[in-house]
């Protein structure tokens, strides 16, 4: 392990926590708790390839937290759930292959563009305002079928926005309200997370120290962040979606496009 706590300063460590607090809340609600957490690794001075694998587990950890919340308040509609996390898994994978076999500066350049798109649909569309399902584009297999490799692959390959792309998902293709979205994707995104955990693990690219300390933090944020959902829905989820959103493409055009 190349860093240890006693690299960091006590207070360094406080807020680091706390940043995986928000982090878990906005995640839940949203997806996007990357957008803080990353950041907030590489300025404590984790090198970039272990503050990926850091960020990925304690990342997981509050999924988990969230997933397992929901399933226990019975939100979750499991019938097709166990078909999705298998392909996602098998997307997963295969994307996480591929990232060392095919170059990803044209996803890299296109990705913004895509971000852009989905947060127009998400300020403009009336679909992420209403509070009821409506009929689905496609069947629920097919659904987990071809979503779970499509965005599984997606997830092992590059990553950014997979909570986020996971919700839109649902609403748009199974007729889901948001508040379902958010909920329906947090075992299908955490199985995407869990097996580049396991690569990160295999590369001895994660802190494990740090990222269960901030996985600590994750499980609280995930805890406030599954009973916002469940109690406020709809009249919360859609804004925040609208602030992760544009904040992950203003972050993605700065890098991509700095001139």
């Amino acid at each position: 392990m190349d860093l240890v706590f006693t690299h960091l300063e006590p207070g360094i460590i406080i807020i680091l926590f706390c940043v995986a607090l928000v982090a878990g809340i906005i995640d839940t609600l949203a997806g996007g708790g990357g957008l803080l957490t990353l950041p907030a690794l590489l300025i404590a001075g984790v090198p970039p390839h272990m503050a990926l694998g850091t960020n990925r587990l304690q990342a997981s950890i509050g999924e988990l937290t969230a997933a397992h919340r929901f399933y226990q308040k019975g939100a979750f509609d499991i019938e097709y759930m166990p078909l999705g996390i298998l392909f996602t898994t098998i997307g997963a994978i295969s994307g996480t292959i591929l990232v060392y076999l095919l170059p990803k500066e044209l996803l890299e350049k296109l990705l913004p563009i895509l971000m852009i798109l989905i947060t127009l649909y998400s300020i403009f569309s009336k679909s992420l305002r209403r509070h009821h399902p409506v009929q689905a584009l496609m069947s629920s297999p097919l659904f987990m079928l071809s979503m779970g490799l499509l965005i599984g692959f997606y997830n092992g390959f590059f990553g950014p926005g997979t909570g986020s792309i996971w919700i839109l998902a649902f609403v748009i293709l199974l007729g889901s309200n948001i508040q379902q979205g958010s909920i329906h994707a947090k075992p299908l995104n955490l199985t995407g997370n869990l097996v580049s955990v396991a690569l990160f693990a295999w590369l001895g690219e994660i802190n494990w120290l740090l990222g269960l300390l901030m996985g600590t933090g994750q499980i609280f944020g995930a805890m406030i962040g599954s009973h916002l959902v469940l109690s406020k829905g709809t009249h919360l989820i859609r804004p925040v979606f609208i602030v992760v959103m544009i904040s992950m493409t203003a972050s993605l055009i700065w890098q991509h496009y700095p001139g």
